[in-house]
């Protein structure tokens, strides 16, 4: 019988699916009692009826302890009720009261010791690991956590703390594996994927000859998302299509015309939402947060058959032989307009090929086939 997997997460089981939802799914699919903990908190919040929204709504979940989401019969959703790991206070909080209840939970749920995927490296997180008592800890480290705004003072020594902790660090991208590897020199590579089945039935539709509808999907946020780029696709007169969540200094592009938002959409019905799309961009800001991210969305659109333009991040640079790169609005512009030039064909056809090298079944082969070497 596997071990039991507890996978703990930087994000919430919603529609923005990330590579932590996948690998939980993936892990529970191969046989593995899983259980995803949803996001024990990173950064402070601001007072506001939004935050007050998300904190009643996380109270309110946290009562019901867990639930399993549909045909996923092996595996478990829990909500964990802390308080992030910013303030004495909170910390104090966390220690006495927050974490020995997630940990009563979760010996209801986990009935031997766990295999621990590790996210966020903060105080919570190492608390929460040594209560579990694993005998395994894979760090997966997807992010640059010190660039976080809002991040706890003590982020550098906590993930100092679970780089040294861990008996596997794995990356996910270049910039974070040379960082890693300053602790760890074992740290490997582990680059996002993408289910290619699932996109690559985007194929399916002949591409245009020419571009006329540009699409974004995500989480469209300022903080790491250029809104000027996408302004000026629409002004210029191409058709954009956002699918994904906006934050309120988006919402402006709502009002721009030829602009087709069409909202939060699950992971499972997202190939429908893009089909008819002839282009997608990734118009990222470059930026010390960005810098570290290697965007799993890359994959899913080269899988699609479609070109990619995207912001000069180093993970997109190393790419550039199969997507365009952009660093100005006029940028994306001038390259969307020239598409299917020339070369498009070939760009396109590569990337179709390099999606399929990277499928997440290959991914999480290559992830077991670690885990297993030193359990």
């Amino acid at each position: 019988m596997k071990p039991p997997v507890v996978i703990l997460a930087g994000v919430r089981w919603d529609f923005l699916w990330q590579r932590h939802q996948t690998l939980a799914t993936l892990f529970a699919r191969a046989g593995y009692p899983t259980v995803f903990v949803e996001t024990t908190g990173l950064a402070g919040f601001r007072l506001s009826k939004a935050t007050l929204r998300k904190v009643l709504s996380r109270v309110h979940r946290s009562l019901s302890k867990t639930e399993k989401p549909k045909g996923q019969g092996n595996l478990t959703v829990y909500a964990p009720l802390t308080a992030p790991p910013t303030l004495k206070t909170f910390l104090w909080a966390n220690e006495r009261f927050f974490v020995p209840r997630v940990l009563r939970d979760l010996g209801k749920t986990v009935d031997s010791r766990p295999i621990v995927v590790a996210y966020p490296p903060t105080r919570t997180t190492l608390d929460v690991i040594s209560g579990l008592d694993p005998r395994l800890v894979l760090y997966d480290c997807s992010d640059d956590y010190e660039q976080f705004r809002g991040a706890p003072k003590d982020i550098a020594q906590t993930e100092r703390e679970l780089l040294l902790r861990a008996d596997l660090v794995s990356c996910t991208s270049q910039h974070l594996l040379k960082k890693a590897r300053l602790l760890r020199p074992d740290a490997f590579l582990s680059g996002p994927a993408v289910d290619y089945d699932r996109f690559a039935a985007l194929q399916n539709q002949p591409p245009a000859e020419e571009i006329n509808t540009v699409c974004f999907f995500g989480d469209a946020t300022m903080e790491r998302i250029d809104f000027e780029v996408l302004e000026a696709i629409a002004d210029v007169g191409f058709g954009l299509r956002i699918v994904g969540g906006l934050d309120g200094v988006g919402e402006k592009l709502l009002k721009v015309p030829g602009v087709d938002y069409r909202g939060e959409v699950s992971h499972a019905e997202l190939p429908e939402a893009l089909a008819g799309v002839d282009a997608f961009v990734l118009p990222y800001r470059v930026k010390d947060l960005t810098r570290a991210i290697s965007p799993a969305k890359t994959y899913e659109c080269l899988a699609g058959g479609r070109p990619v333009v995207a912001a000069p991040l180093p993970a997109m640079e190393e790419l550039g032989e199969y997507v365009y790169l952009a660093r100005r609005p006029e940028d994306y512009v001038r390259t969307l307009r020239g598409l299917w030039d020339t070369g498009t064909g070939a760009k396109v056809q590569g990337g179709i090929e390099l999606a399929r090298e990277n499928s997440w079944d290959a991914r999480f082969a290559e992830l077991e086939e670690a885990i297993w070497r030193v359990l």
